[in-house]
């Protein structure tokens, strides 16, 4: 396997994608940023639709012109530090931004692989981690022939639980209000949501195994937690790079059960958490949509 030029952590969410960049942000060749979102999640269904970055700047003029350039470069520096184009900001002056963008083939590759850059710094892999990509895998692919997919992969009761308690955590969200107000009809929908999509996920992992030897590899959640070393070693001989002891020494910074920072290093637990807040009647609701495929991934059911 050849060192890639970029990676892209993709896969649905709450699936471990945030665990997998701050660890492998922790090697001397590897810099990825957040969550560009730069595709969108279009291809969800109801409440999670949602527009790509791509389409809002299309819509402040593309960066056909000079004029489209500078709306889209305004629009970015006025975000503020609270994702990934907006913490930009930090990384490179508008001038010189705006200057090395003018300087591209004005194409959206040559914005994204532009932003990634700075993310980047000095490390010679650039990328970020999107879960919503992994829809989007083939124009990523397309435009980074070189690069490599991560896909995060959990048990879909879990990505349901920590989908839920995240929502129920940010009392301000609309998702939130209608959980409490609609409970059953909420949870029915989302389950459902999340199974549908989880099976998707298989469909596309079989399809980019065959698509993209290689380049593509699928990193299961409880066995990155349960057996770090080894699936660290695993991943960074998929990647090339050597594997580095800082890899194993992480916080945990995106839980849905635990304040933020608040436990170091890998914890074994949370594969199983889950258990502790989904209903046996939604437990049996998923053995019902998705028994075949759990089992097949070493789920029990």
């Amino acid at each position: 396997m050849s060192r890639p030029s970029h990676i892209f952590i993709v896969g649905l969410s709450r699936t471990g994608t945030t665990l997998t960049r701050t660890i492998l942000n922790s090697s001397d060749y590897i810099g990825l940023g957040g969550e560009s979102m730069f595709f969108g999640d279009t291809h969800r269904m109801g409440l999670f639709h949602r527009d790509g970055y791509r389409h809002k700047f299309a819509r402040l003029g593309g960066l056909a012109t000079d004029e489209g350039v500078e709306r889209i470069v305004a629009y970015i520096y006025g975000l503020g530090k609270k994702n990934f184009w907006g913490n930009l900001t930090g990384l490179v002056a508008r001038d010189e931004f705006t200057r090395q963008l003018l300087a591209t083939d004005r194409s959206e590759r040559a914005l994204l692989d532009l932003a990634l850059s700075y993310y980047a710094g000095q490390k010679p892999i650039r990328g970020e981690k999107t879960p919503a990509h992994l829809f989007s895998a083939p124009a990523l692919m397309e435009w980074f022939p070189n690069a490599k997919i991560i896909h995060a992969f959990r048990d879909p009761r879990a990505v349901y639980v920590s989908n839920k308690r995240k929502y129920e955590n940010r009392a301000h969200t609309r998702l939130s209000a209608l959980a409490r107000r609609t409970d059953l009809l909420f949870e029915l929908y989302a389950s459902l949501d999340v199974m549908l999509n989880w099976q998707r996920a298989i469909r596309l992992h079989r399809e980019y195994q065959q698509r993209y030897p290689g380049q593509y590899y699928l990193s299961q959640f409880e066995t990155l937690i349960t057996e770090p070393r080894e699936s660290l070693q695993k991943l960074c001989a998929f990647i090339d790079i050597p594997f580095q002891e800082c890899m194993l020494q992480q916080l945990v910074l995106n839980s849905s059960f635990l304040p933020k920072r608040q436990r170091a290093g890998f914890d074994p637990s949370a594969v199983d958490r889950w258990r502790q807040y989904l209903h046996p009647l939604l437990n049996r609701w998923f053995a019902v949509w998705c028994q075949r495929q759990m089992v097949e991934f070493g789920y029990s059911v």
